[in-house]
């Protein structure tokens, strides 16, 4: 029997010392405007070569985990990203932003976002070679400010492992300089909040809600289109979310609709479907109401104050040119802790989608729905970013594609208060 099992024909696997599990690891946060929780998926995690790197706590119990097990463990930043050092900020003049660094349209350095510190290259050693990434912090009568520390280093995160599957096989190579932890963690500090409070730069401005096409909607929704945009993982994430916030006989809409609502196993009382094709909506077939309405000409929603329990936006908040008005909109319709909950992933039809959806790192974009939706007036907001996952087999592009679609989702409640 191989070492990741125990003697026992009948035992459930048991991670060993040497042995192999498909995991997800999971980090959870807090920049005081929203909790943002981030996991990813490992399909082959080396106990043997992963566990110096882990929180202690979760690498002494990882050693005899089983799957469905779990360990958790809340660290300071520092002691996973290293510590936040003030000295370590770059002041010089906003003209050494160097907008033709890549290749296309100029760069704008905008405060709050972030770029690869290649940007500054000739300022204080910098090379133009070097994609660590650098924060913006101020920009001030062309003088510049940026902060080269981790984008996690002043959080506080809880850790958490779950054992997916005990796998056969052991794995007792070294080598490698990095970790699955520094993977999690890499990223997803560009969705945090300026920690002064201020409002992220992100480019958002009427200049950048243009679109490649800017014909108008109705000629490109015209045709109908009953396919998925997702893959049927990244689908069945959304939904589990969807099912986790919705609660039982809630009147729910779906904001920017097609022929499926991701919401099989919910329980509503109604469903009303608003989107731009009248066919996909007549094929929806959980909705009660569907009402064909382009929110990018009027974005009040046909509803009274205060009558929706749930609302739900799936793949589509990157097409929207007036997002502020209609989130705006959302809050009025809501009931007293009424949820909003917008998913997206990183596919979208690129000529009807804003400018700056396509400028922004996978992260930043969850940044920015979060900025949105806390300026709307939305309170208690919380994030999700899911990685990793194996595409299904039976995706049309598994052959080209590994990795299932990421799912990213921000949510939050009408008349509730943010994290602290």
């Amino acid at each position: 029997m191989n070492t990741s099992q125990t003697a026992g024909l009948n035992d459930e696997p048991v991670l060993q010392t040497n042995g192999l599990a498909a995991v997800t690891l999971s980090s959870v946060w807090s920049d005081g405007i929203a909790i943002h929780k981030d996991q990813k998926h490992l399909e082959r995690f080396s106990a043997y070569r992963e566990i110096d790197f882990l929180p202690s706590t979760i690498a002494n119990k990882l050693v005899g985990m089983r799957a469905g097990d779990e360990a958790e463990q809340r660290i300071s930043a520092d002691e996973l990203v290293g510590e936040w050092q003030a000295c370590r900020k770059i002041e010089t003049d906003v003209a050494h932003f160097d907008r033709n660094y890549r290749r296309g349209p100029d760069i704008t350095p905008r405060t709050g976002r972030f770029y690869p510190q290649g940007v500054l290259h000739g300022v204080g050693g910098i090379f133009k070679e070097d994609i660590t990434p650098i924060r913006i912090v101020n920009i001030d009568q062309g003088h510049l400010t940026a902060d080269p520390n981790h984008p996690l280093a002043r959080h506080n995160i809880s850790i958490r492992l779950h054992i997916d599957e005990v796998l056969p096989g052991c794995d007792q190579c070294g080598g490698r300089c990095t970790s699955s932890l520094d993977e999690l963690l890499k990223y997803p500090g560009f969705a945090a909040a300026l920690p002064d409070g201020r409002e992220t730069d992100f480019g958002d401005d009427p200049a950048n809600m243009t679109r490649q096409d800017e014909q108008d909607d109705e000629v490109f929704y015209r045709k109908a289109r009953m396919v998925q945009h997702l893959d049927s993982h990244a689908l069945s994430e959304i939904n589990r979310l969807y099912l986790e916030l919705i609660q039982e006989n809630s009147e729910v809409l779906d904001l920017m609709a097609s022929y499926d609502s991701h919401l099989q196993d919910i329980p509503m009382s109604r469903l009303h479907a608003l989107g731009m094709n009248a066919d996909e909506l007549a094929a929806n077939k959980a909705a009660n109401h569907r009402s064909v309405h382009n929110l990018n000409e009027i974005t009040r929603l046909p509803f009274d104050d205060a009558t929706l329990d749930a609302i739900v936006c799936t793949a589509s908040i990157e097409y929207l040119i007036h997002p502020h008005s209609v989130l705006q909109e959302c809050l009025r319709v809501l009931r007293h802790d009424g949820v909003l909950v917008i998913t997206f992933s990183n596919r979208w039809f690129p000529t009807k989608a804003i400018h700056v959806w396509s400028e922004l790192h996978e992260f930043e974009r969850l940044g920015m729905v979060t900025q949105w939706l806390h300026k709307a007036g939305f309170g208690d907001l919380h994030t999700l970013s899911s990685t990793g996952w194996p595409r299904p087999v039976d995706d049309k592009y598994a052959s080209e594609m590994h990795v299932a679609d990421p799912v990213y989702a921000v949510w939050g409640f009408k008349d509730k208060v943010s994290a602290g």
